[in-house]
């Protein structure tokens, strides 16, 4: 877009008709300038099989036009109406045991079904050729945060297609059978038939053969992706050339894939109030709280660099069993909605207009309450408007980072279900996450592949890869070059210990890590809740060396820069180094803490873009986008900057110098220069 806009999600149908034109008209006045409409309303344009009638969106869509507001309109294809479900119940997902998931609730389809997937394809046929007439509609939503909640399908269509999926990717049995380990616990298949996704074990529901589990979400992927695809494919040729989008960033998709099958961008469903959830603990967590919408955000990002935000948060949240959730306090709707631009939403949509009277969500309020009266959201919505007026220059410029957190699918999905690999991940993820943001740090999540080379990494003068437990030949080199050309690279422990199948060859450790490490792992050993606080020793600093430790023997060319302390390895090499042309890959035996990537970022000599000219508190997060940085206060507390040199504000319009005090929740776009 050339600027940055605001929306919101509508739903016509759940309103009187004497309602909508008033709606509109009050949305512009608060600076809407699009609504999405229609994500679970399959009924209202097929009541019964075959039997199409658009009249109920004609009428609004003849009325949205009218007053100029413009629509993303959703293929409703995320809630199958009763007619379908009970017609042809193999539609329905099931769970592990086979019990079919009904209607009643959302997302009660599976994504195989051939039954389903027709009846979806004749429908978004018909909506595109019907729809295409109405100018208003600049966009289309796919389905509905497909895989929210449930990511897991087990109809008997899913049965088959994974066999299909398995036999097209292995071809034989006996490469099957080889890859996939299942010569243990005699799991040996000796005809295609016999295959099935996870099912009930003695250990429970849905423990199986890990080999087979990485399959399992590769298999979900691609039957999602095939989904959407289909319907991307129809609307490319019914709907006019308008852009395709989806929403969320879910489990078990490869978001990539799905961008190269036909989606033209992600959008992204944005409820920073999950933080303050009553679900949450006090003093649980890293502290960060709404701040962290921002990793997923820097996440987004990575997977689609032209991104919006399809469901902002605007009010309290909470069905009426659960995600129980107070409202906003002044100032954080707007403070979410620069955080989402910060980080480079070109598109901020704000879920609900009015906060729905009946059905589960009666708690997921919106702009506007129950009575439809004046409040203070919408008076923090007309300020928002206001202040993108003063904001031209900023939509489609990219964010910069000069620091880069590599993560891949193969290594998500494994860590999904592997103790061994998984809550290191996410700790070390966090760790760092945590170090950057309280060192003003700007950072870039990369999607890392094998089709990757080191031409897409150059740009960054720190990679941190925390835990490639599945790592290849390929990717050790695609990283091997990237440090040649003068980079530095950081690796935690557990690297390299897997194939891309799951399977722990027999090689030292870390496999295809350790000519590019210069390490050996000699022994390894998780931390358990007897163990004492296992520290990492640093040029005579001590930091934190948590979770899993692999002790380490650097191989020739290398050089020890750390070693442990507190267990029985003390003094034995923690952390190690290689030289690498201009660069150097450094490989440490542990998970990543805040205090231990502080320390990186420190001995590397990582600082904040703008180091020696603006003092920013802990509270206060910066993020540089194009020509302009953003600083944003996450304190319900004034805080204090301080700039080295005068800067214009834009927001304000004043001109800052010297000490300044900032609002609670506030917000600050100064110009940025190297």
């Amino acid at each position: 877009m050339d600027r940055i806009k605001l929306g919101v999600c509508y739903y016509p149908e759940h309103w009187d008709a004497s309602l909508w034109q008033d709606d509109l008209r009050r949305m512009k006045e608060c600076g809407i300038e699009m609504i999405r409409v229609a994500e679970f309303a399959w009924s209202l344009m097929e009541r019964e099989e075959g039997v199409y009638d658009f009249s109920f969106w004609d009428r609004f869509l003849e009325l949205a036009g009218q007053e100029e507001m413009q629509v993303i309109f959703c293929t409703p294809t995320a809630t199958p109406p009763a007619w379908l479900t009970e017609k042809y119940p193999e539609v329905l997902n099931a769970d592990g045991d086979g019990h079919l998931i009904r209607h009643g609730m959302r997302r009660h389809y599976n994504l195989t079904s051939i039954k389903y997937r027709e009846l979806c394809a004749r429908l978004v046929e018909k909506m595109g050729e019907h729809f295409n007439r109405y100018p208003c509609i600049i966009g289309w939503q796919l389905d509905n945060e497909i895989n929210c909640e449930i990511s897991e399908y087990y109809a008997q269509s899913d049965h088959a297609a994974f066999r299909s999926y398995l036999k097209e990717k292995y071809k034989t049995l006996d490469e099957l059978n080889d890859k996939l380990g299942t010569v243990f616990w005699n799991q040996t298949y000796t005809d295609w038939n016999h295959i099935f996704l996870p099912r009930r074990s003695p250990q429970g529901l849905d423990i199986a053969n890990p080999h087979l589990k990485l399959e399992q979400k590769r298999f979900i992927s691609r039957s999602a992706v095939s989904f959407l695809a289909e319907q991307a494919a129809i609307l490319k040729v019914t709907a006019g050339g308008r852009f395709i989008t989806t929403n969320g960033i879910f489990q078990d998709i490869d978001y990539q894939e799905l961008l190269d099958a036909g989606v033209d961008f992600i959008c992204y469903d944005n409820y920073p109030n999950f933080a303050y959830d009553l679900s949450h603990k006090p003093g649980e967590g890293n502290g960060m709280k709404d701040r962290n919408s921002s990793f997923n955000l820097a996440r987004v990002r990575s997977i689609s660099p032209v991104f919006g935000i399809m469901e902002q948060q605007s009010g309290p949240g909470g069905w009426n069993f659960r995600m129980m959730q107070p409202a906003p306090k002044p100032g954080q709707m707007r403070l979410w909605t620069w955080q989402a631009i910060a980080h480079g939403a070109d598109m901020v949509s704000y879920f609900r207009w009015r906060t729905c009277s009946v059905g589960t969500e009666i708690y997921w309020h919106g702009l506007n309450d129950y009575s439809n009266q004046p409040n203070r959201r919408l008076e923090e919505l007309k300020r928002i408007h206001e202040e993108l007026a003063k904001a031209d220059g900023i939509a489609g410029h990219p964010c910069r980072a000069r620091v880069a957190i590599l993560t891949d699918w193969d290594n998500t999905w494994d860590g999904e279900f592997d103790l061994w690999h998984g809550p290191l991940r996410q700790a070390s993820m966090d760790g760092w996450f945590c170090a950057l943001q309280r060192n003003h740090i700007p950072f870039d999540f990369v999607d890392f592949r094998d089709t990757a080379d080191a031409a897409d990494l150059a740009g960054y003068e720190l990679i941190v890869y925390p835990h490639a437990t599945l790592l290849n030949q390929k990717r050790a080199d695609i990283l091997k070059a990237y440090a040649e050309q003068g980079g530095q690279l950081i690796l935690g422990c557990r690297s390299g210990y897997k194939d891309m199948y799951g399977r722990c060859p027999m090689q030292a450790m870390p496999g295809p890590a350790a000519d590019l490490c210069g390490v050996r792992v000699k022994d390894y050993t998780l931390l358990g809740p007897m163990d004492e606080e296992e520290y990492l020793i640093w040029d005579g600093e001590q930091v934190s060396a948590p979770v899993f430790n692999d002790i380490l023997e650097p191989l020739p060319g290398a050089k020890t820069a750390g070693v442990f302390r507190n267990n029985y390895y003390d003094g034995q090499p923690a952390l190690v180094y290689k030289k690498h042309g201009r660069g150097s890959v450094w490989y440490f035996g542990a998970g990543f803490a805040c205090d231990t990537a502080e320390l990186f970022l420190k001995k590397l000599g990582i600082q904040s873009p703008v180091y020696g000219r603006l003092l920013l508190p802990a509270s206060v997060e910066l993020t540089v986008r194009g020509s302009r940085m953003f600083l944003l206060n996450y304190d319900k507390e004034p805080c204090d900057i301080t700039l080295k040199e005068p800067l214009p504000e834009l927001l304000s319009g004043r001109k800052l110098s010297g000490k300044c005090a900032m609002e609670p929740y506030g917000v600050w776009i100064l110009p940025f220069h190297e």
